[in-house]
Protein backbone atom coordinates (compact mmCIF):
# COMPACT_ATOMS: atom_id res chain seq x y z
CA UNK A 1 0.00 0.00 0.00
CA UNK A 2 2.90 2.35 0.75
CA UNK A 3 4.35 1.74 -2.71
CA UNK A 4 1.05 1.63 -4.61
CA UNK A 5 0.11 5.26 -4.01
CA UNK A 6 3.39 6.88 -5.14
CA UNK A 7 3.57 4.44 -8.05
CA UNK A 8 0.03 5.30 -9.10
CA UNK A 9 0.79 9.01 -8.80
CA UNK A 10 3.86 8.64 -11.00
CA UNK A 11 1.99 6.67 -13.65
CA UNK A 12 -0.87 9.18 -13.78
CA UNK A 13 1.48 12.15 -14.02
CA UNK A 14 3.50 10.51 -16.79
CA UNK A 15 0.31 9.61 -18.66
CA UNK A 16 -1.00 13.15 -18.24
CA UNK A 17 2.22 14.75 -19.45
CA UNK A 18 2.38 12.39 -22.41
CA UNK A 19 -1.21 13.21 -23.42
CA UNK A 20 -0.68 16.94 -23.00
CA UNK A 21 2.56 16.65 -24.94
CA UNK A 22 0.65 15.04 -27.77
CA UNK A 23 -1.84 17.92 -27.60
CA UNK A 24 0.96 20.47 -27.97
CA UNK A 25 2.58 18.48 -30.77
CA UNK A 26 -0.73 18.20 -32.64
CA UNK A 27 -1.60 21.86 -32.11
CA UNK A 28 1.75 22.95 -33.56
CA UNK A 29 1.46 20.58 -36.52
CA UNK A 30 0.70 22.72 -39.61
CA UNK A 31 0.34 19.80 -41.97
CA UNK A 32 -2.79 20.30 -44.12
CA UNK A 33 -3.17 16.54 -44.60
CA UNK A 34 -3.86 15.83 -40.94
CA UNK A 35 -7.59 15.16 -40.53
CA UNK A 36 -7.78 13.95 -36.91
CA UNK A 37 -6.23 17.06 -35.39
CA UNK A 38 -9.30 18.20 -33.46
CA UNK A 39 -10.07 14.69 -32.18
CA UNK A 40 -6.48 14.17 -31.02
CA UNK A 41 -6.40 17.49 -29.17
CA UNK A 42 -9.78 16.85 -27.53
CA UNK A 43 -8.84 13.32 -26.44
CA UNK A 44 -5.46 14.50 -25.17
CA UNK A 45 -7.02 17.25 -23.07
CA UNK A 46 -9.80 15.01 -21.74
CA UNK A 47 -7.29 12.36 -20.65
CA UNK A 48 -4.21 14.44 -19.90
CA UNK A 49 -5.71 17.07 -17.60
CA UNK A 50 -7.55 14.66 -15.24
CA UNK A 51 -4.59 12.25 -15.22
CA UNK A 52 -2.13 15.01 -14.33
CA UNK A 53 -4.44 16.46 -11.70
CA UNK A 54 -5.14 13.03 -10.21
CA UNK A 55 -1.46 12.15 -10.11
CA UNK A 56 -0.59 15.46 -8.48
CA UNK A 57 -3.32 14.95 -5.88
CA UNK A 58 -2.07 11.44 -5.10
CA UNK A 59 1.51 12.71 -4.78
CA UNK A 60 0.48 15.51 -2.42
CA UNK A 61 -1.71 13.17 -0.38
CA UNK A 62 1.16 10.68 -0.09
CA UNK A 63 3.44 13.43 1.13
CA UNK A 64 0.81 14.60 3.62
CA UNK A 65 0.32 11.06 4.94
CA UNK A 66 4.06 10.63 5.38
CA UNK A 67 4.26 13.92 7.23
CA UNK A 68 1.41 12.90 9.55
CA UNK A 69 2.96 9.47 10.17
CA UNK A 70 6.34 11.03 10.98
CA UNK A 71 4.69 13.52 13.32
CA UNK A 72 2.88 10.70 15.11
CA UNK A 73 6.11 8.70 15.39
CA UNK A 74 8.01 11.62 16.89
CA UNK A 75 5.18 12.34 19.35
CA UNK A 76 5.18 8.74 20.55
CA UNK A 77 8.95 8.80 21.07
CA UNK A 78 8.72 12.15 22.84
CA UNK A 79 6.03 10.98 25.28
CA UNK A 80 7.93 7.75 25.94
CA UNK A 81 11.10 9.67 26.83
CA UNK A 82 9.23 12.20 28.96
CA UNK A 83 7.56 9.37 30.83
CA UNK A 84 10.84 7.50 31.34
CA UNK A 85 12.68 10.66 32.40
CA UNK A 86 9.86 11.89 34.66
CA UNK A 87 9.45 15.00 32.58
CA UNK A 88 13.09 15.51 31.57
CA UNK A 89 14.56 14.89 28.14
CA UNK A 90 17.65 16.06 26.26
CA UNK A 91 18.05 16.79 22.58
CA UNK A 92 20.79 14.14 22.32
CA UNK A 93 18.56 11.41 23.76
CA UNK A 94 15.66 12.42 21.54
CA UNK A 95 17.94 12.51 18.49
CA UNK A 96 19.23 9.01 19.23
CA UNK A 97 15.78 7.53 19.83
CA UNK A 98 14.10 9.23 16.86
CA UNK A 99 17.05 8.76 14.46
CA UNK A 100 17.07 12.41 13.43
CA UNK A 101 19.93 14.91 13.46
CA UNK A 102 20.65 17.11 16.44
CA UNK A 103 19.37 20.34 14.91
CA UNK A 104 16.05 18.71 14.02
CA UNK A 105 15.78 17.27 17.54
CA UNK A 106 16.42 20.69 19.11
CA UNK A 107 13.92 22.38 16.81
CA UNK A 108 11.26 19.78 17.63
CA UNK A 109 11.84 20.02 21.39
CA UNK A 110 11.88 23.82 21.22
CA UNK A 111 8.47 23.75 19.55
CA UNK A 112 7.04 21.41 22.19
CA UNK A 113 8.65 23.37 25.00
CA UNK A 114 6.64 26.41 23.89
CA UNK A 115 3.51 24.32 23.50
CA UNK A 116 3.78 22.80 26.99
CA UNK A 117 5.49 25.73 28.79
CA UNK A 118 8.60 23.70 29.59
CA UNK A 119 11.57 25.02 31.53
CA UNK A 120 15.27 24.33 31.00
CA UNK A 121 18.23 23.15 33.02
CA UNK A 122 21.74 23.99 31.81
CA UNK A 123 24.68 21.91 33.05
CA UNK A 124 28.27 23.10 33.53
CA UNK A 125 29.17 22.14 29.96
CA UNK A 126 26.29 24.08 28.46
CA UNK A 127 24.06 21.06 27.80
CA UNK A 128 20.33 21.77 27.94
CA UNK A 129 17.76 19.51 29.57
CA UNK A 130 14.13 20.20 28.72
CA UNK A 131 11.86 19.94 31.76
CA UNK A 132 8.21 19.28 30.99
CA UNK A 133 6.00 19.68 34.03
CA UNK A 134 3.76 16.67 34.59
CA UNK A 135 1.55 18.45 37.10
CA UNK A 136 -0.48 16.19 39.38
CA UNK A 137 0.05 13.03 37.34
CA UNK A 138 0.08 10.05 39.67
CA UNK A 139 3.66 8.83 39.96
CA UNK A 140 2.37 5.28 39.57
CA UNK A 141 1.51 6.13 35.97
CA UNK A 142 5.17 6.85 35.32
CA UNK A 143 6.27 3.37 36.31
CA UNK A 144 6.76 0.80 33.58
CA UNK A 145 3.73 -1.42 33.19
CA UNK A 146 4.16 -4.93 34.59
CA UNK A 147 5.11 -7.48 31.98
CA UNK A 148 2.36 -9.90 31.01
CA UNK A 149 3.33 -13.46 31.92
CA UNK A 150 1.96 -16.75 30.63
CA UNK A 151 1.63 -20.35 31.80
CA UNK A 152 2.32 -22.96 29.13
CA UNK A 153 -0.25 -25.75 29.38
CA UNK A 154 0.33 -29.10 27.70
CA UNK A 155 -3.23 -30.12 26.83
CA UNK A 156 -2.91 -33.33 24.82
CA UNK A 157 -0.26 -35.70 23.51
CA UNK A 158 -1.05 -38.21 20.73
CA UNK A 159 0.23 -41.67 21.74
CA UNK A 160 2.26 -42.01 18.54
CA UNK A 161 4.00 -38.70 19.28
CA UNK A 162 4.64 -39.32 22.97
CA UNK A 163 8.35 -40.07 22.68
CA UNK A 164 9.03 -36.94 20.60
CA UNK A 165 6.99 -34.79 22.98
CA UNK A 166 8.88 -36.16 25.99
CA UNK A 167 12.20 -35.30 24.34
CA UNK A 168 10.99 -31.80 23.48
CA UNK A 169 9.64 -31.08 26.98
CA UNK A 170 12.85 -32.40 28.50
CA UNK A 171 14.89 -30.13 26.25
CA UNK A 172 12.73 -27.08 27.02
CA UNK A 173 12.43 -27.55 30.78
CA UNK A 174 15.56 -29.46 31.76
CA UNK A 175 13.48 -32.03 33.66
CA UNK A 176 14.54 -35.65 33.86
CA UNK A 177 13.06 -38.21 31.48
CA UNK A 178 10.99 -39.96 34.16
CA UNK A 179 9.60 -36.69 35.49
CA UNK A 180 8.50 -35.63 32.02
CA UNK A 181 6.87 -39.01 31.31
CA UNK A 182 4.95 -38.82 34.58
CA UNK A 183 3.86 -35.27 33.74
CA UNK A 184 2.45 -36.03 30.30
CA UNK A 185 0.54 -39.08 31.49
CA UNK A 186 -1.89 -36.79 33.28
CA UNK A 187 -2.43 -33.93 30.83
CA UNK A 188 -3.50 -31.16 30.79
CA UNK A 189 -0.53 -30.05 32.86
CA UNK A 190 1.46 -26.80 33.10
CA UNK A 191 5.01 -27.33 31.95
CA UNK A 192 6.16 -23.74 32.45
CA UNK A 193 4.74 -21.03 34.70
CA UNK A 194 5.29 -17.28 34.61
CA UNK A 195 7.00 -17.23 31.22
CA UNK A 196 7.35 -14.14 29.07
CA UNK A 197 5.26 -14.03 25.91
CA UNK A 198 8.32 -14.71 23.75
CA UNK A 199 9.34 -17.74 25.83
CA UNK A 200 5.79 -19.07 25.94
CA UNK A 201 5.51 -18.79 22.16
CA UNK A 202 8.81 -20.67 21.76
CA UNK A 203 7.46 -23.49 23.96
CA UNK A 204 4.22 -23.66 22.00
CA UNK A 205 5.88 -23.69 18.59
CA UNK A 206 8.38 -26.37 19.60
CA UNK A 207 5.69 -28.63 21.06
CA UNK A 208 3.17 -28.15 18.27
CA UNK A 209 5.86 -29.11 15.76
CA UNK A 210 6.04 -32.58 17.36
CA UNK A 211 2.26 -33.01 17.50
CA UNK A 212 1.32 -31.83 21.00
CA UNK A 213 -1.62 -29.56 21.76
CA UNK A 214 -0.60 -26.52 23.79
CA UNK A 215 -2.45 -23.57 25.31
CA UNK A 216 -1.06 -20.31 26.68
CA UNK A 217 -2.98 -18.80 29.58
CA UNK A 218 -2.33 -15.60 31.49
CA UNK A 219 -0.32 -16.27 34.59
CA UNK A 220 -1.25 -14.91 38.00
CA UNK A 221 2.37 -13.89 38.36
CA UNK A 222 3.45 -10.41 37.32
CA UNK A 223 6.94 -9.19 36.59
CA UNK A 224 6.78 -5.91 38.44
CA UNK A 225 9.86 -3.69 38.65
Amino acid sequence: MKIAKPLGAGILILLGFWCLGRVMETALDRSPDRLDKRETITAGVLIGVPATAGGAWLALDTRRQRHLAEGKRLRQIFFKLVKAGRGKVTALRFSMEAHIDGDAAKAYLNTLSREYDATFQVDNEGGITYCFHLGDVDSRLLRPAPQVMFDVILEAVPPVKQREVVKTVQKLTGLEWKAVKALIRDVPQPIQRGASQATAEEFRQALEQVGAQVALVLSDRADTP
